[in-house]
């Protein structure tokens, strides 16, 4: 009896863990923004500049969303995929620059298995969400 015991909780604690492993891995991996800088745009009270530094660890994903204004992602460090709807999927590197104009839906993605980091400027609509999902 004692073994059978013991025999049920190896397994009830394995078959917990691989639950809570697999738990954890379907959990989404995000982007971690921090801003720089937010100020008005010089001669235009309605809008603003922001720019953030994004560290982008593999596997993260931002989800589907736009922005209320341009966006200018420039690439740090590793590699990044950027799908815009109407055009599709840009695979950037360290150096590259992608312009995405104002509410395009778009979806950044870190496919490697490396960090990567970038530095993006916006010039948005004052007031406005800097990033709401689409829908």
């Amino acid at each position: 009896m004692r073994k059978w015991v013991h025999a049920a909780c190896a397994a009830a604690i394995v078959g917990g863990a691989a639950t809570a492993m697999l738990s954890q891995a379907a959990e989404p991996v995000a982007v971690k923004p921090t801003e720089l800088i937010s100020t008005p745009l010089t001669g235009d009270a309605t809008r603003e500049v922001r720019i953030l530094n994004v560290a982008i660890p593999p596997g993260a994903d931002s989800g589907r969303h736009f922005h209320h204004g341009d966006q200018y992602t420039t690439v740090q460090e590793g590699e990044i995929e950027i799908t815009v709807d109407g055009s599709g999927a840009h695979l950037l590197k360290a150096g590259q620059v992608l312009h995405i104009p104002p509410m395009v839906v778009h979806e950044t993605r870190n496919l490697s298995n490396q960090p990567a980091r970038t530095t993006e400027l916006f010039i948005v609509a004052k007031g406005q969400p800097l990033t709401e999902k689409a829908k």
